[in-house]
């Protein structure tokens, strides 16, 4: 048989079989970092929503009592519901402040911010 050049059909088949193996691992990574990436940025958005109700929460005493409250706010058409827990701290002129923010359609909470605020007067 002479010099032969070129692939035979097995090896032309192992070697689709290993690119598509490869594409496939590919495919997938790019898929898990679509996913990754949406859920960091409704991270970011409920931090948001967190921080908002918290400075809200220091800058009005009507909001500074003792007990949960909570509501609901949108960010970039993203619905968050908020709770706030504000809680009695050793000292008496000194409150905790907890808010836990979650998506709208989900369970799991997305961002918590915990604070110390000095309060005036009685609670």
């Amino acid at each position: 048989m002479g010099n032969q050049q070129g692939f035979t059909l097995m090896e032309a088949l192992v070697a689709v079989a290993v690119f598509a193996t490869a594409a496939m691992g590919l495919i997938s990574l790019n898929t898990s970092s679509l996913r990754i990436s949406a859920q960091m940025g409704d991270r970011a958005l409920a931090r948001q929503v967190a921080e908002n109700v918290a400075v809200e929460t220091i800058t009005n005493p009507e909001l500074q009592v003792i007990g949960r409250s909570g509501g609901q706010e949108v960010q970039r058409g993203r619905s968050f519901v908020w709770e706030r827990d504000i809680t009695p701290a050793p000292r008496d002129d000194v409150v905790e402040v907890t808010i836990r923010v979650r998506a709208a359609d989900e369970e799991a909470v997305l961002s918590e911010v915990a604070l110390l605020h000095r309060i005036k007067g009685d609670r």
